[in-house]
């Protein structure tokens, strides 16, 4: 070789190595089965899990002026690693600091050590007062295969139950809707899945987009906290958080091999930040005013219902722990007169049973704005309504008030106090929302946003109840869900199938939320104008979901053939002994669309239950592999059909021929 030409190969070596670009500088960590991989010059994010991935190319950012900020755009970053010990457990803790102007910013990142989430945050400091209204963990928009197969579908989550909002899930590929504080990207025939949502409430609404343009790859990842869109009920931006910190919510990610444990460690999760209020007991078996009777409720009808039930169902295996809660509605202060209340709350101890009763305490809808609030006459109620953009806030009928104004907290207090001296120990509170709308201001300056509002009025309503009342939540969002003993899991549902299939649809997609709430509700049991096959299908819907209470009219004018088939669907003591055992079902699999899937399970002791329904006109053969089930497909089972105690020996599948709109429910002994 000649002296020119090892020369010139040395001189193109030293030339690739002066201009090897400086960006390409990473930092890699192995921690707890979690491979992490960060850019130390932008910040960039990639993390798997045993191999594969759940984030690639995320970016941390915030709003400013007007302006979207990401960690990128920030400089001297740094990279340290840690031990950590919170609320969750001990951890690793990964934090990504960098500088923007004279703001400083951190990312950080948590592994836990058997677990299959992470959790992550961002934190933005300044000497000046930060503000913000978005704030965004984890921010992806390159794409990255997530899944190694086809038949992948996202999961939307709906902000609250109200207007008969539907959970849906949309396959990969198509426009993806944005998610309310959690989603899951689900394989179907797998069940693999990410779960990514916030475990934290006491501040943001948070949204999830996801965008995917191919059969296995996202596109777009963003989990932040800041959304306010018609689902949330808002009709102005999200509130803004200031301080000299600002933090965004606590964000988990986790990948796995079944999204439904995914969802249930969600709400473990949530459940371990924000525990669960006081037990008070096991689920409700009663009845409700509003199926039937609605605005007719009176003292003599409520009285009525509250014998039928003790003459005809109790001893017939209506009941839990001896209870019965018999519960009136709205429109209750038109039927009853005061005195009544006590005599009917002391008719229904008699029976062993429980009073229930109603209230709204975030909404006026008298729409006065310049009456006056009788509990503290200085103020008017416009002095107390919520507002955007200078007009009073007005969804599903109603103005909406302040949870943080003292006229507010005056008449919910006078409300409760009166509840609790006349005897009633359990309370349904409805038309929540209202009290979480975004708005111009709060009585409580120290109050930004929605969330932050709908937070103190909750504690304060939890101060005043004080343990004496059950509460129930109706039209509400899903979280926070620490002040609550339950929550309906729909909206309002009837008689027919198409009842029971709304019902189950937010079953197929929210059944974990009891996992933050003791017990899911999946309102009254209406049986009245309907075949027996939707009685069996509604009655099992609520049965399998959670708070079980009967919505029909039982009083002495009511319908004789239907107290008949009351008698018949509600006394059967399989399915009630299913009832008081059983949480809420997970479902076998993922509906279509924005429908129900029709197959749900739950083990209990040494039984699993199934339960099958026909949602179609006509009769169907259903043939369902017990692999699906986690059974073993070589084994005989012994199992019985509940509805009609024939009895059965599975292996392999659970094949079974159901009517039009009707519902078959095994007991399998495992």
């Amino acid at each position: 070789m000649s002296n020119f030409t090892t020369k010139n190969i040395l001189l193109a070596t030293l030339l690739s190595v002066w201009f090897m670009p400086s960006a390409a500088k990473e930092r890699a960590f192995d921690i707890h089965g979690w491979n992490l991989t960060i850019d130390d010059t932008s910040g960039t994010v990639d993390i798997l899990r045993n191999g594969k991935p759940v984030v690639r190319h995320s970016v941390a950012s915030w709003s400013h002026n007007g302006d979207t900020i990401s960690m990128a755009d920030c400089t001297a970053h740094k990279i340290r690693i840690n031990d950590g010990n919170g609320v969750l457990g001990k951890h690793k803790s990964v934090t990504i600091s960098g500088r923007k102007g004279k703001s400083s910013v951190c990312q950080t990142i948590n592994f836990y050590p058997g677990r299959d989430y992470i959790t992550t945050e961002l934190s933005v400091s300044s000497p000046e007062n930060v503000t913000t209204g978005y704030m965004a963990p984890v921010a992806v928009t390159d794409n990255f295969q997530a899944f190694d197969r086809t038949g992948n579908y996202a999961v939307f989550i709906p902000y609250d139950n109200d207007a008969w909002v539907r959970y849906r899930n949309t396959p990969f590929g198509e426009n993806i809707p944005e998610s309310y504080e959690v989603t899951a990207l689900v394989n179907a025939d797998t069940r693999e899945g990410i779960v990514i949502g916030s475990i934290e409430h006491d501040v943001w609404k948070t949204g999830i987009k996801v965008a995917s343009d191919n059969k296995c790859g996202i596109d777009t990842l963003i989990a932040y906290g800041g959304i306010a869109t018609p689902l949330t009920r808002d009709i102005i931006p999200h509130g803004k958080i200031s301080g000299k910190t600002v933090k965004s919510p606590l964000l988990l990610i986790g990948r796995f091999q079944d999204w439904r444990d995914g969802m249930e460690t969600f709400g473990d999760a949530c459940a371990t930040i924000a525990p669960k209020i006081a037990s008070r007991g096991g689920r409700p078996f009663g009845w409700n005013s509003w199926g039937k009777l609605q605005t007719k409720i009176t003292y003599d009808k409520a009285v009525e219902v509250s014998d039928f039930i003790h003459d005809e169902l109790q001893d017939e295996s209506f009941s839990n722990d001896g209870v019965v809660y018999i519960g009136l509605d709205s429109f209750w202060d038109f039927g009853f007169k005061p005195e009544q209340h006590r005599l009917f709350v002391e008719h229904c101890r008699k029976n062993g049973q429980k009073a229930g009763i109603y209230y709204c305490p975030f909404t006026d809808w008298a729409k006065d704005p310049e009456a006056t609030i009788g509990e503290m006459p200085q103020y008017k109620f416009k002095d107390a309504y919520l507002y955007g953009n200078g007009e009073i806030l007005l969804f599903d009928g109603a103005y909406a008030l302040d949870p943080t104004h003292p006229a507010v907290k005056a008449r919910i207090r006078r409300q409760l106090q009166e509840f609790i001296d006349w005897g009633y120990e359990y309370v349904k509170i409805d038309f929540m929302a209202h009290g979480a709308y975004e708005s111009d201001s709060h009585f409580n300056p120290d109050v930004t946003t929605g969330v932050q509002a709908y937070n103190e009025g909750m504690r304060f309503i939890n101060e005043v109840a004080d343990g004496k009342l059950w509460i129930n939540l109706s039209i509400a969002p899903l979280f926070p869900a620490n002040y609550a003993h339950s929550r309906r899991i729909g909206c309002d549902a009837w008689a027919d199938i198409n009842n029971t299939e709304y019902t189950l649809n937010a079953l197929t997609y929210g059944w974990w939320l009891d996992h933050m709430y003791h017990f899911n509700d999946a309102d009254h049991i209406v049986l009245e104008g309907v075949s027996d096959g939707e009685n069996r299908a509604r009655v099992t819907s609520s049965a399998i979901t959670g708070v079980y209470l009967l919505g029909d009219d039982m009083s002495k004018e009511g319908d004789e053939a239907v107290k008949r088939r009351i008698g018949k669907n509600i006394t059967n003591p399989e399915i009630n002994r299913m009832a008081r055992e059983c949480k809420s079902f997970r479902p076998v699999e993922l509906g279509t669309a924005d429908k129900a899937n029709d197959m749900f399970c739950h083990t209990s002791g040494d039984c699993m239950y199934v339960a099958l329904f026909n949602f179609s006109d006509a009769a169907v053969r259903k043939q369902l592999p017990l692999r699906r089930l986690g059974l073993s497909e070589g084994t005989r089972y012994d199992a019985v059909e509940l509805w009609s105690a024939d009895k059965a020996e599975l292996c392999g599948n659970l094949a079974v021929e159901i009517p039009a709109k009707d519902v078959k429910v095994f007991r399998i002994k495992l």
